[in-house]
């Protein structure tokens, strides 16, 4: 539970920043709140400045808790795809936005700079961390924790194996019980004697496997 809660607190962090950067360039890319004459700037979207700065700060809070619970409980991490997400999904903005920008004009070139840069910056690392994460997800079951170790299992396997038996003795007909239960009512009926009955009684016995 701590580690899916940690990576959606990342997700979500993530998407924060995304959809508020998106949300300043859809008004041309910059913005300012406040009292700020001499910056040529519109007033932000509102609330966009505080999303963005719960998005940026949390998500580096839950990329830290995230790295934490998948390593104290041993589970395969995507801790090394937090970066290039990061940064591909803000490239993908400046793609579309310098490709399609606000208003009437052209090409956004500064944009589309910063999209090729931005996507250098993810996709490289993504390269590299893509096939560390496949192997660590292919070559990593599950953690799985014994109730009481191995050595509780060999204790319990046997009795395991004892009930079984006894349950197919119970209801099969060649089994143990019905042969049991055949000799006592031969040894009640006289056809076997005292030492004959143990005798029967101790060879089936010994037959019995375990």
């Amino acid at each position: 539970m701590g580690v899916f809660v940690t990576l959606f607190g990342v997700a979500f962090g993530l998407t924060l920043l995304y959809l508020g950067m998106r949300a300043v360039m859809d008004i041309g890319g910059a913005c300012a709140s406040g009292n700020t004459p001499f910056v040529p700037t519109r007033p932000c979207p509102g609330g966009v400045v505080g999303l963005m700065l719960a998005g940026i700060w949390g998500g580096i809070l839950f990329a830290g808790l995230y790295a934490w619970q998948s390593f104290k409980h041993g589970v395969p991490s995507a801790v090394g795809l937090l970066w290039p997400a990061l940064f591909l999904s803000l490239g993908w903005n400046f793609l579309e936005y310098g490709l399609d920008p606000p208003g009437d004009g052209g090409l956004a070139w500064g944009w589309l700079v910063s999209a090729v840069v931005f996507g250098l910056m993810g996709g490289l690392p993504l390269l590299v961390a893509l096939p560390a994460a496949g192997r660590a997800f292919r070559g990593t079951s599950p953690p799985v924790a014994p109730l009481a170790g191995l050595g509780a299992f060999r204790s319990v396997a046997p009795a395991i194996r004892l009930a079984r038996r006894a349950a197919a003795a119970r209801t099969g007909e060649g089994g143990l019980v019905p042969a049991l239960e055949r000799l006592d009512a031969l040894h009640r009926s006289g056809a076997l004697d005292d030492e004959e009955y143990e005798a029967a009684k101790d060879r089936l016995l010994r037959e019995e496997p375990g």
